[in-house]
């Protein structure tokens, strides 16, 4: 790539129909972003890559004082590039770069106008990332590129949907899974409510993707009809449906998977057991506790409130031990 396109790609000071070695093209991802040759891109990682051996120790002194430097230089195209590299910080477990990648990234969708860039990052923000300590960051991205999205949208800066009515306009029993996930995104007041009511009436992962995201998004009243729909859903399914859910990355999800799982009866005692020693947030450690002790006919093994990080770890080898007496014939 020639140097001076880099030092434009870096600032993000390429607008639209300006040309530098030669014209830019449009990116096929969002109307927003200049297209890359692959050179560019591999160049853009590199920089991330570089960014993140700096932020873990693996660079030093000047190397790594070169590599923030050329991290924070990186502009708007560099969005899909910079989706990559948090995805890859996100499972470096114990690591920050992660938190200043996703906080440099919120800052640029926060303040875009382009619908489908949104929709790009909140597709691939977390994409072939399992549950983490970074899981909660990833979630609140994607959520607040769908309130970012709906925002736009209601200020009529989006473009309609190729049909003849938009998502705002169809009735949502004639919605599809996925327009009935987008409207969930930025409907309010009684819209929202229908279009959350429709997808409790459906099936499948994107329906409980959706109510779990609305379940931590919204106003009490809104957010407990999603908490109550994805319980609904969720004992519609299958015990490998929800015991997959059980490792989903949205908070919401996995703890109403452990619920359903203890009502059903169902053996997945050693999951909730991670969930109730791993599990990142607070709410999902006591659904699993709480799930275990129903589990266990009402006896509780700990660890209440106030525990300590050594009461809890023994709270947990007590549940484990018991959970192991419960799986032999």
């Amino acid at each position: 790539m020639s140097a001076t396109f880099l030092s434009l790609v870096l600032t993000g000071l390429v607008s639209a129909g300006e040309s530098t070695d030669t014209a830019r093209k449009q990116s096929a991802i969002a109307p927003s972003l200049h297209e890359l040759t692959d050179d560019e891109e591999a160049e853009l990682d590199r920089i991330i890559d570089r960014f993140i051996d700096g932020d873990i120790g693996k660079l030093r002194g000047e190397d790594a004082k070169k590599a923030r430097q050329e991290f924070d230089k990186l502009g708007q195209d560099a969005i899909p590039a910079l989706i990559r590299g948090l995805n890859k910080a996100a499972k470096i477990e114990g690591s920050c770069p992660a938190t200043i990648i996703g906080k440099k990234l919120s800052t640029m969708l926060g303040s875009t106008e382009d619908s489908e860039l949104l929709e790009f990052a909140r597709e691939n923000i977390g994409s072939g990332v399992s549950r983490t300590r970074h899981s909660g960051l990833l979630h609140e991205m994607r959520v607040a590129c769908m309130l970012r999205k709906g925002e736009l949208a209601r200020r009529g800066v989006s473009e309609k949907t190729p049909a003849t009515l938009t998502t705002t306009e169809k009735p949502p029993r004639s919605m599809t899974v996925s327009e009935l996930a987008e409207a969930a995104g930025k409907d309010r007041g009684p819209r929202l409510k229908e279009v959350l009511n429709e997808l409790g009436k459906r099936k499948g992962p994107e329906v409980v993707s959706a109510l779990g995201t609305a379940a931590a998004s919204y106003a009490d009243d809104t957010r407990q009809l999603a908490r109550d729909l994805l319980e609904r859903t969720l004992r519609r399914e299958s015990q490998e449906f929800v015991k997959d859910r059980l490792t989903d990355d949205r908070a919401e999800v996995r703890a109403m998977a452990a619920r359903v799982a203890a009502d059903k009866g169902w053996k997945f005692g050693k999951e909730i057991i991670e969930l109730l020693g791993e599990d990142a947030e607070a709410s999902v450690r006591d659904a699993a506790h709480q799930a275990l002790v129903k589990m266990n006919k009402g006896k509780d093994l700990g660890p209440d409130g106030k525990a300590t990080t050594a009461e809890k770890a023994e709270a947990v080898a007590r549940w484990r031990e018991w959970w192991a007496k419960q799986e032999r014939p």
